[in-house]
Formats: structure tokens, sequence, C-alpha cells
């Protein structure tokens, strides 16, 4: 604990610091100064712990330097040692949170047993704030996993309005406009590097509030929004100027090229979606041509943005082991380009979307090759045929892939947990130790084993604490820590949601037998 001593006479700061370093080891005398201004200075200069400060004296007496020192939002606590013991001052005293009021000639008793009790004060009130800023920490993490995992289903599933209204309980904040942005960083490697800059230019430079999604290998989505308290941004123009001085600033700092797709503006939370696969087509058409580097998708181009939500329509019948569906929408979506294009076109936009399914398959570690050649069929019929043949074999792929993660890395996953439970367990973690992205193992997860990944851990947890209740002599405050929990009366609420007793209840009612 740091401590400073304000006193006019040098004799009673030598005094009051001899008793300090002889009796309290732990305390450390940092400044000594002669009046009120000084004490001021000492406040902001050394930010003690606590001052020992006399009231009478000259200039600026000790009472108006603790006002000035409270105004100034400085955090310290005050003694007072003093020759005069008058009603009025100690009021004052009291009035400015001062912690002890001490008469001279001061005991050393007193002083050391005044200082102690602060220290202790002290203590506590650090503990106290640690333990706030390692829960807000958290609750920051929590946030951020809650509102990641929220934009991963946005963008990329049908969700009901029942799932919306319980997505809207979690989340700090109300959407009444928005629009996305996608970035395309020059190669994945440096990508988690270059997404922290964005995120420090974006928040430096926006004038909405955003949120960053999760890389998908060099592509970084961004949504931009409004509540409905919020005045309405003219979205457009103010995004677009963002986004050409973001890939100006990336250019003039790497010497490389950012490449930056916009979403149209929409009014809905039900039609960010569609913005986001419009900033995700705009970048990928910026990409390929190499032209500009940021902008709207071209009006000449929406027709294959409206391919891109289709192919994604595709996908997830396929993720979902629905063949059905997906050869329904892939027979739609042939017929679609065959009214709306010639036939080497269509044929040329259905070899498209089939490299797009393949970049799909390989963020979930599939390896595809195409094999059918569109651009050789002759007939839309042929074309059709050729289509659903692809389509067969990513069937194929993906069941084999489903099986595996169902009965290879999804049980890796589950025997990584029952090792490990009496550790601090995140989905992330898992995640990346079986190599599977957070989201999909968190979907493959509840569903092959019809639980969420922390209601699995929590039981994991509940029936190792139930064993040691039976077979051992622990006490609960261990038992807690051993199943990996760090705070006893959490442990005890969970216990007793999960088995209907508390901890104590469970083991009396074993040993009652």
């Amino acid at each position: 604990m740091k401590v400073a001593i304000v006193d006019d006479e040098a004799l009673e700061r030598k005094a009051l610091r001899k008793m300090i370093n002889d009796r309290l080891p732990h305390v450390e005398v940092v400044a000594e100064g002669a009046n009120g201004r000084e004490a001021i200075d000492i406040a902001k200069q050394y930010r003690p712990d606590v001052m020992l400060i006399d009231i009478k004296m000259p200039g600026l007496d000790g009472l108006q330097a603790i006002e000035a020192i409270r105004q100034a939002g400085l955090d310290l606590e005050f003694v007072i040692v003093s020759a005069f013991d008058l009603f009025d001052y100690a009021k004052q005293a009291m009035r400015f949170g001062v912690k002890e009021y001490l008469l001279k000639p001061s005991r050393k008793d007193e002083v050391i047993s005044a200082l102690e009790r602060v220290s202790r004060e002290v203590a506590a009130r650090r503990q106290h704030e640690e333990n706030n800023r390692q829960l807000q920490e958290q609750i920051r993490r929590l946030q951020t996993l809650v509102e990641n995992e929220w934009l991963s289903v946005l963008m990329t599933e049908d969700v009901s309005a029942d799932e919306w209204e319980r997505w809207k309980e979690l989340l700090p904040f109300s959407i009444a406009s928005g629009m996305f942005m996608v970035i395309q960083f020059p190669d994945a490697e440096r990508a988690d590097e270059w997404k922290s800059w964005v995120d420090k230019q974006l928040s430096e430079q926006a004038s909405s509030r955003y949120l960053l999604g999760r890389l998908a290998g060099r592509r970084l989505p961004v949504l931009f929004f409004r509540s409905p308290a919020e005045g309405e941004p003219a979205w457009k123009p103010i995004i677009q100027a963002l986004a050409l001085d973001l890939a100006r600033q990336f250019s003039a700092r790497c010497g490389d090229v950012l490449y930056i797709g916009l979403g149209s503006p929409v009014l809905r939370l039900d039609q960010l979606r569609s913005s986001y696969y419009e900033a995700l087509s705009a970048a990928l058409y910026y990409a390929e041509r190499q032209k500009a580097q940021v902008g709207f998708l071209p009006a000449e181009a929406a027709r294959a943005g409206r391919g891109i939500e289709r192919e994604k329509q595709l996908f997830e019948a396929l993720r979902l082991g629905d063949i059905g569906q997906a050869r329904v929408d892939c027979l739609a979506y042939i017929d679609e380009l065959a009214s709306s294009y010639s036939l080497a076109a269509a044929g040329r936009k259905a070899e498209e979307t089939f490299v797009w399914l393949g970049r799909l398959l390989s963020e979930l570690g599939i390896h595809y090759e195409r094999t059918a050649s569109f651009s050789s069929c002759r007939s839309a019929s042929e074309l059709k045929r050729a289509a659903l043949d692809e389509l067969g074999r990513i069937a194929a792929d993906l069941d084999a892939w489903r099986q595996q993660q169902a009965h290879g890395k999804l049980g890796k996953a589950k025997d990584y947990i029952d090792r490990h439970y009496a550790e601090p367990l995140t989905l992330d973690d898992v995640a990346e130790y079986i190599g599977m992205s957070p989201y999909y193992f968190s979907k493959l997860f509840k569903e092959h084993f019809g639980v969420t990944f922390i209601d699995y851990v929590t039981n994991v947890r509940i029936e190792r604490a139930r064993e040691a209740l039976a077979h051992t002599d622990q006490s609960l405050k261990e038992i807690c820590f051993s199943v990996g929990y760090n705070d006893p009366n959490y442990f005890s609420r969970v216990f007793k949601k999960q088995t209907g007793l508390s901890p104590s209840e469970y083991r009396k009612k074993l040993q009652a037998r």
C-alpha cells in the first residue's frame, strides 16, 4: 500500500514515517508535503492509496486540499492527524469521506491501528474492483460470442419469428436499419491481424454502430446498424466513403489491395441477410475484375447475386441431408438460368455455382473436385442431368463427412470434455482442438448428442460431483474446484438445478441410507 504524509511540521512527518517503516513493512511512504497545494500535487503525481494529512497548514488547509482532490476524481483514502479536536472539523471531514480522525500528539499504536484498518479496506476495495473487472471481462467475452453467433445465424440461416424474439432477449441492442460490408483481404494468413486493424479504424471513424463477423478464409463481414431511437442516416454515401477510406489506408499501410463489397441498406431485420449476400457478391465481383476496389453490386451483376442466394439454399439442403429438397432447388435454379441466359452462359453460371459449393464444402474440411463439364451440355435437359449427377456426388461426400464428424471428431470432442471437465472449457477451445469451426461444431454437437455443448459440460461436471459426494470425504468447496467451478455458490445453484438438491442435502441423503 502506498502512503503520503502531508504536514507543515517536519518533525511530525519524520515521526509518522518512522512509525510506518518500523511497524508496517507492507506500507511504502511514497511522498511528503508541507501544505495543501503540495497535497494536491502529490495526489496527482504519486496516486497514493492513503494520505495522512493535517488540517491547519499555511495557504490551502487540509480540508480544502481534500475537497480539491475529491473534485479531481482521484481515488484515495484520507486519515487526518490534527491538534484540533473540533466538532465542525470532524463533521466536514466526514462529509469528504475521511476514514480516520487522529489527534496530535499521535500515539504510535493509534496511527498503526488506523493505517491497518484503512489498509484492509483498500485491499477489500481492490479485490472487489478486480472481481468486477473480471466479471465485466467475462460478460464482454460472452456478449461477443453471442453477437458472433447471432451474426452467423443472421447471414446463413432462415430463422422463425419466435427464434428472432429469443435472440433479441440476449442482445444489448435493437436494429431499425442497417447494411452489410464484406472486406476481402489479400490472403488468409494475416487475416486475423488485418481484422484487428479494421476494427481499430472503424472504432475511430464509423459514425454508426457495427459488428464484425467471423472470418471466412480471407473475407470479413461487417454489419453497420442503427437502433430505433437513433436517426436514419444516409447509409450509402456514409458507408461508401468509409469503405473508400479503409481501402486507401490499407494500401498506404500495407502496400496491398482491399476489395470491399457493399450491400443495400434495409429497414427490417429479416432483410439484412439479402444485404449480406449483396455485399458478398459485390466483393467477389470487384476482386475478380480488379478494376475498382469498393462499391455496390452493379445492376448487371444483380442476377448473379440472386444466384448466390440460390447456391446457399442448395448447400443448406445438402448440409441438412435433405437431398430431395436439394434436387428441387437445383432443378429450379437450372430452369432460372436457362430462361435468363443463353445455353452457353447458363452452363458457365452452373459451373460457377458448383465452384461456390466447393468453396463452402472446403470450409467444412471436405475436399471436392468437380468432374462434370457443364459447358459441353447441348440442351437444358442435359444441363439438368449433369447438375443432378454432380449434386449426387456432393451429397455422398457430405454424408460421409457427417458420419466422420459424428463418429470421429465429435467423439474426439466428447472424450476431450470427459477428460478435461475440471479445466476452463469453451466451445471455441474444443472446436479448435478437433479442427472444426465453432459454428458448425455447435450445431453438429447438438444434432448428434441431443444437448448443447454447455449442457453436456454441465452434465459431466455434476455427475463427477455426485460421485465425489458419494465416495469421498472431500469438502463441498474441494469438490466444487475439482469439477471445474470457481464459485461454490454458483456450483451449489447448478447442482440443485440438475438434481433437485443442494450438494449438502445430496450428501446427507446418501449418508442416511
